[in-house]
């Protein structure tokens, strides 16, 4: 058995500019042929969509409203229901209208103390609920699609697919949007170890999304050990580059880390182009006992 998904990243609803609506509009058109003409092309049987963050452009409602009715349509033409959508939140999925100047004291105040400042506000409901006032929007839009955040500071989505019998791979979103206000940098971020710790179970394989790449974490170190030691697979955003790489971490615990392209970019060049990815996931029946 195989599962095959649609996987996009940095779609960015509502960041056109004048001219570039008619561009962009007409770019998204063109994928939805395209992917329904390569899924046919490849006799695929899609089973949902992934994205790993920056559906909207600024976090606003009206740009999730959008993003919903072009992701119901691109479902339609890959031929998945249209809840088969897997989603993590990305720095433009936060609505900056309501990071309130509370809210900017307690992120300046983990800058400066780290993980214990974090974990102090995550236990405190009324903080807890400030940091994450600014996901409302996105909230609304991901729950649609059974991907809830925990909001005390854990993972953003958790999905199994059945791929043999005792086999599944288990699909895991993290927040990576927590510590995000404007002006974050490389470094500025925090998983978290209620994100980091990630579940292990025999004949489960790990498949992990989250927008920002690993080097963005101020608790990179912490996180790069856990994901390479229990995951097959990371999926990333933010960068707008598309890459592939394969770590071999152990013998026979391979980790392949896909960085996405952008499906569409704040401007097309050489550098930065349109794109989209067709995954799938089988199980290798010689190694199965």
């Amino acid at each position: 058995m195989t599962v095959s998904f649609v996987h996009l990243s940095d779609i960015h609803f509502g960041q056109e500019k004048g001219g570039e609506l008619e561009t962009h509009n007409d770019v998204k058109e063109r994928l939805l042929v395209d992917a329904a003409t390569q899924v046919k092309l490849l006799n695929l049987s899609v089973d949902g969509i992934i994205v790993t963050g920056d559906v909207a452009y600024a976090g606003r409602s009206a740009e999730f409203k959008e993003a919903g009715q072009w992701l119901d349509r691109l479902a339609k033409a890959v031929g998945c229901i249209e809840t088969a959508v897997q989603v993590v939140p990305g720095n433009h999925d936060i609505d900056r209208s309501e990071i309130s100047g509370g809210c900017h004291l307690m992120l300046k105040n983990i800058l400066e103390e780290g993980e214990p400042a974090f974990d102090k506000y995550l236990n405190d409901a009324v903080d807890c609920e400030t940091l994450y006032r600014k996901l409302g929007s996105y909230l609304d839009f991901a729950e649609g699609y059974n991907c809830f955040l925990d909001k005390k500071g854990g993972i953003a989505s958790n999905k199994s697919f059945d791929l043999a019998p005792g086999r599944t791979i288990r699909i895991m979103g993290l927040n990576s949007s927590l510590m995000c206000w404007s002006g974050e940098k490389e470094g500025d971020l925090l998983l978290g170890a209620r994100q980091r710790v990630l579940p292990i179970k025999a004949g489960e394989e790990l498949v992990v999304l989250c927008h920002h790449p690993l080097h963005w974490f101020n608790d990179q170190k912490q996180a790069r050990g856990y994901i390479r030691n229990r995951a097959r697979v990371l999926m990333t955003g933010h960068e707008h580059q598309p890459s592939v790489r394969v770590d071999s971490e152990k013998p026979g615990r391979d980790l392949l880390t896909i960085a996405s392209g952008a499906t569409v970019p704040p401007h097309a060049t050489d550098e930065y182009r349109y794109t989209y990815n067709i995954l799938t996931f089988d199980w290798d029946t010689k190694d199965m006992v």
